[in-house]
């Protein structure tokens, strides 16, 4: 069952995995789409309320490849 703290970090390993990948092909965000971006990863990130836990779900994230992180994001749960 996904809970607010499991959907914060399922959300930051995405985030990291995200970027990762846009700086390895070469697309990272726009100026105005960073903003954007940084506000979501810091409410999630307050929503783990974990700054360890943050940092190891971010870089799980980076270390994931891109279907990886797609087969991640579509993993269903019993809710």
């Amino acid at each position: 069952m996904l809970t607010p703290l499991n959907h914060a970090e399922k959300a930051i390993r995405l985030c990291g995995a995200a970027d990762c990948i846009r700086l390895e092909i070469g697309a990272p965000l726009s100026a105005s789409r960073r903003p954007i971006f940084d506000k979501e990863v810091a409410a999630a990130r307050e929503s783990l309320g974990d700054d360890k836990a943050f940092d190891r779900a971010w870089q799980e994230g980076r270390a994931m490849t891109l279907e990886q992180a797609v087969a991640y994001a579509l993993e269903e749960t019993d809710e």
